[in-house]
């Protein structure tokens, strides 16, 4: 089921969206559930039980709210699936009230299964390589529970926490799904139910109709156990039994008596507790209705497996069902007041703490010998008064250090004359400066002494894993910026690269001396950042890294005790693709090992937007705070200098991050919900930029000249598919862009705004046109680029594909192909945006197709003039 209003519109089930559950009674199938003439006999027959069947089943329901979203969410399967077999079992559910109890749990559901051996192989050996090495039907049953709870991760591009379905197809058969892979309640339930059946285990489709989410029940060891693949969650009892849905409307409290072997079963991309507590207090509230639904593939013949695509879906009116359906399902929970005021859009934002991040290397570049009061003064003393509250302080690059270390390698020491010529001017001054102030006392002790005279805190930063190859006695980056510690144990790193491998007991004790180091010169904290960088294991495991973060945590509560305050630990992690890497910061807030999860990109270059919501909810259960990261740039090539650099005098351009940039990400972090905001720079870019204070205040944020873009991953690739309609060829993209504002709001204060969308891509052609369309409204047609000279047409740079060296010393590359059109400001709506682009041509054949590289948003805010007078 789809929430349109949510951040993934379509992606999870309903209750995905409703994150603000209240605390209900145990629910008892003797209790008032909405159904009229509770105390009459049961029903016994198959046509008895029609009554409660499909839509009719509405007329048996008394209280008019649950009817009403009884009815909403069979429209909106409608309109999602149209009459294939995932609305075509709705309309076959049959409601579990007093009256159909016994009937659900005798003669409902046949417990001799129907399917023939033969009938669908493909299936019958996926099930053979699932359970091979099972030894009875519970092992079966939880075998392809994961199953269905993994397929997500043949591709993690689908699971974003932004991803709005807009390539999306919806249904299909069985073999369909696995292919997709499929992430949707709606059709794992589905799924889950045809692979028992080829075990000969009998299942049924089990759908909460209010809270729109669909799981299935199937029967082994003689008894219905209620599982739900899409999320890996299912319920013992004390006999270790599993429980059905019947047992846990009876007994809720069966929820909480899990072990951890079965917690642990949970998906990825939840915790335990967090899921759980949807069954307590959505799911099993005596106000859902929730209905059965058989399903066999021996029945394949009768039903419709066509599929419908994400279009198809949105043109047919799913928003719309959708946001009625939403707000019926929070009125019946009695959650409209905390919905209006938790949802991501409406959530009052309030002012914010900031850390300051800098590199702890670029700082010491400077022509001039740095004493304690330039340092102070230029890293410290400049955030009196000021927003920022913590000073995330740089130990190093990679695994040599510019701090006061005696277990690791100062920047620079120990290399010959002729290494450090290989160097950068800048890289010798550092040295230079590191080894002065070391003498005065140390950079990171003069830091923490002087922060803490001002109130400040200081957190000293460890990058995790930056080393740099190749291994070449030639290569400057190996020379100056790999200490001796990796130089002598090439033992130690991942095969076939320069990166130290965490299996490694001693390289983990390698990092937790450094940071014992800092801990003991008096930090407020340490930060362990693992953006900097993946990989950190041959073979990832996040057993072996959660061991080391306890062992850290440990080391700071030993070195805390002994000075008499906590240490507190804050980790900088990729929103995505953490699972792979060995980083399970999920089991590091539960157990709060960490004080600060600082969630930022896998690669600066791939999303603008960074989705935090799965960091905040986690954070509300386990009562650590959020931090996102803004970065310094958009990262679409390396600027940093090079030694050759000093003397030609050539400087490198990326694509710049305008201030508008970074007013429009920090308002989607507030929006969010998030504690607070780092600002990840690399030295002392505050002092330049006065305005970054401005982005821990939402009134100085909320009506600020916003510059949005498009995640650059989500344009690959920019080019489009063409097919012949009439006497053209057309195609069409559609990207998805999240917003902060609330441009009905703006306008309520007194604001003026202005929209337009910038496109990157080459002039059109005499016989091209495009046209845009914002959440279903335009076009704006941009026609053909008359009169427009040919060398723009075919100098477009796309730094994703194209030689950097062929355009990084040229300022402006990236303006080339920089088209800019006024889009009506109405079209916008807070939170998650639609923007398709048609595009058109009398032929196909193109020497040089037509992609699009950037998709841009500018919006200006400027006071009514009566306002300003």
């Amino acid at each position: 089921m789809k929430d349109s209003r949510a951040a993934t519109v379509g992606k999870f089930s309903i209750v995905f969206l409703l994150a603000f559950l209240m605390i209900v009674k145990g629910y008892s199938l003797n209790a008032d559930t909405g159904t009229k003439n509770n105390a009459v006999k049961k029903a016994l027959t198959s046509k008895d039980i029609q009554a409660f069947t499909g839509a009719a089943a509405a007329n048996k329901i008394e209280d008019e709210e649950q009817r009403e979203a009884y009815l909403l969410n069979y429209k909106q399967l409608e309109i999602n699936y149209g009459n294939n077999v995932d609305f075509q079992l709705r309309k076959e559910q049959v409601i579990l009230c007093p009256e159909t109890e016994d009937y659900l749990y005798s003669k409902f559901t046949p417990l001799r299964t129907r399917y023939k051996k033969g009938t669908r192989p493909r299936l019958e050996k996926i099930v053979r390589d699932i359970t091979g090495q099972c030894k009875t039907d519970r092992e079966k049953v939880l075998a392809i529970t994961r199953f269905c709870r993994d397929l997500y991760k043949k591709n993690p591009e689908v699971y974003s926490a932004d991803y709005l379905f807009t390539d999306y197809v919806y249904g299909g058969t069985e073999e369909q799904l696995i292919d997709k892979p499929e992430i949707l309640c709606e059709t794992l339930g589905r799924l889950m139910v045809a692979l028992c059946e080829i075990c000969s285990i009998p299942g049924r489709v089990v759908m909460h109709d209010i809270g729109g989410h669909i799981c299935s029940e199937v029967h082994v060891d003689n008894h219905w156990a209620y599982i739900d693949p899409r999320t890996g969650i299912y319920f013992l009892k004390k006999d270790g039994s599993f429980a059905s849905v019947r047992d846990l409307l009876r007994d809720p409290s069966i929820i909480n008596l899990q072990s951890n072997e079965v917690k642990a079963d949970v998906s990825d991309m939840w915790t335990w507790e967090y899921r759980a507590s949807k069954c307590e207090k959505m799911f099993f509230n005596p106000r859902e209705i929730t209905g059965f639904q058989n399903y066999s593939l021996m029945d394949a013949g009768k039903y419709n497996y066509s599929q419908l695509t994400a279009k198809e879906v949105r043109d047919a009116g799913l928003f719309t069902i959708n946001e009625k359906y939403s707000d019926a399902c929070f009125k019946i929970f009695g959650l409209a007041g905390d919905w209006e005021e938790s949802h991501w859009g409406n959530r009052p934002l309030k002012k914010i703490p900031l850390v300051y991040r800098h590199d702890g290397f670029t700082t010491y570049f400077t022509d001039f010998l740095m004493d304690r009061d330039y340092l102070e003064k230029n890293y410290v003393d400049c955030f009196e008064n000021s927003n920022v509250e913590i000073i995330e302080w740089g130990l190093g690059p990679g695994s040599v250090f510019c701090f006061e270390t005696k277990v690791g390698q100062i920047f620079g020491n120990g290399l010959t004359h002729a290494q450090l010529s290989m160097l950068r001017e800048g890289d010798r001054w550092a040295n230079k400066n590191v080894n002065h102030l070391i003498a005065q006392g140390g950079p990171l002790r003069i830091a923490v002494e002087r922060a803490h005279q001002l109130g400040l805190e200081i957190f000293a930063r460890l990058e995790m894993n930056h080393e740099y190859g190749p291994a070449d006695p030639n290569n400057w980056d190996w020379v100056g910026f790999v200490g001796k510690f990796n130089k002598a144990h090439p033992e130690y790193r991942i095969p076939g690269t320069v990166m130290l491998d965490f299996k490694h007991e001693e390289v983990r004790d390698f990092k937790k001396a450094i940071l014992r180091e800092a801990a003991e010169l008096g930090v407020d904290g340490i930060s362990m950042d693992f953006a900097v960088y993946p990989p950190f294991f041959e073979k990832p495991d996040s057993r072996i890294m959660t061991r080391f973060v306890r062992d850290i945590r440990e080391m700071l509560d030993e070195v805390g005790q002994r000075q008499n305050r906590r240490v507190r630990l804050m980790v900088r992690v990729p929103f995505e693709h953490y699972q792979g890497i060995g980083l399970d910061w999920k089991t590091w807030a539960k157990e709060k090992l960490v004080d600060i999860i600082v969630p930022t990109h896998y690669a600066p270059s791939a999303n603008f937007h960074i989705p935090v919501e799965e960091f905040v909810q986690v954070a509300k259960e386990s009562g650590v705070l959020v931090y996102p990261s803004t970065w310094l740039g958009l990262g679409f090539v390396d600027d940093d200098p090079q030694p050759g650099d000093d003397e030609t005098g050539q400087k490198r351009y990326d694509k710049p991050k305008t201030p508008e940039m970074f007013y429009a990400q920090a308002l989607l972090f507030h929006r969010s919900g998030s504690d607070g905001l780092q600002l990840a720079f690399s030295a002392d870019e505050w002092n330049e930029r006065t305005w970054l204070n401005e982005l821990a205040d939402p009134e100085k944020v909320e009506y600020a000249d916003k510059h949005y873009m498009v995640d650059p991953i989500k344009m690959n690739p920019g080019t489009f598919q063409l097919s012949k309609k009439g006497d053209r060829y057309s195609g069409e993209k559609v990207f998805p862009l999240r917003i902060g504002d609330n441009i009905p709001e703006a306008r309520k204060k007194g604001y003026e705004i202005t929209s337009h969308l910038v496109l990157y891509t080459r002039n059109l052609g005499p016989d091209e046109e495009m046209e845009v369309y914002v959440n279903g409204n335009g076009p704006v047609v941009i026609p053909s680029s008359k009169g427009e000279g040919q060398e723009n047409h075919e100098a477009l740079i796309d730094p994703s594909i194209d030689d950097h060296s062929s355009f990084l010393f040229e300022k402006d590359w990236w303006q080339r192909g920089k088209r800019q059109i006024a889009i009506n400001e109405d079209w916008w709506r807070l939170e998650n945006n639609e923007i398709r682009i048609v595009y058109s041509a009398k032929s196909d054949k193109r020497d040089n197709p037509l992609s699009i590289t950037w998709i841009e948003l500018l919006l200006n805010y400027s006071e009514k003039e009566e306002l300003v007078n």
